[in-house]
């Protein structure tokens, strides 16, 4: 029985581990049509804030990148801070992503500036907000656990200890605004977990009963 269950428990991890492939993996062919084939024009369908045009990119300026390096860092950022969302709660990622991505992306495109966002740094820096406040709201040892890694790779790592230094306007051309937004939407999806959980779900199911009546 022991065995069953173990062996039931590492074949969910892995199949929720998917997700986190996904997206890397979408990320990466955007970026291949786009830079090789198609000279950057897909980025515009990035978020630009206040315009019909820009409402697209809510949804489509994660996946757009302005040049390799910035793909590269991102992929980066999202293996070990998305990773840690996924190490709290396979089962969780889905809804987490989703909602910090729709939260965020909603929230820029009222109060951004007037310039096109591209790149997945919104989502990114909502991971770092969720990992840092979860714990508060959670109280779960494993929560704990999980925090102590992103405070340490926040605060004491040379690759990630300047990272929340780009939530304000230090560089030119950044969007410390969009990062600044990402967190605190991190925040409040930690916060309220369940209820994002919950209209995750039913979107979920609504897609899969709108799939079954196309076959």
């Amino acid at each position: 029985m022991g065995t069953d269950t173990s062996h039931a428990f590492v074949s969910n991890w892995l199949y929720q581990l998917r997700f986190l492939g996904y997206l890397v993996i979408i990320a990466w062919g955007v970026a291949i049509v786009n830079f090789g084939l198609l000279g950057k024009t897909l980025n515009r369908f990035g978020l630009v804030p206040r315009t019909l045009i820009g409402l697209p990119g809510i949804l489509l300026s994660p996946f757009l990148h302005t040049d390799w390096q910035h793909l590269e860092g991102n992929t980066v950022f999202y293996l070990i801070f998305g990773g840690l969302v996924f190490l709290r709660e396979p089962s969780d990622f889905g809804a987490i992503t989703a909602a910090i991505a729709v939260v965020s992306g909603s929230a820029l495109w009222l109060i951004g500036r007037p310039v096109r966002y591209v790149g997945a740094s919104g989502v990114l820096f909502g991971y770092i907000g969720f990992l840092l406040s979860f714990a508060y709201f959670d109280r779960n040892l494993s929560s704990v656990l999980v925090l102590i890694l992103t405070v340490m790779l926040v605060f004491f790592t040379q690759r990630f200890g300047h990272t929340l230094w780009l939530i304000v306007p230090i560089r030119k051309q950044m969007a410390w605004d969009g990062h600044l937004v990402g967190l605190l939407t991190g925040i409040l999806v930690a916060r309220d977990l369940p209820t994002f959980r919950g209209w995750f779900d039913q979107v979920i199911d609504g897609l899969t009963r709108f799939g079954q009546s196309l076959t």
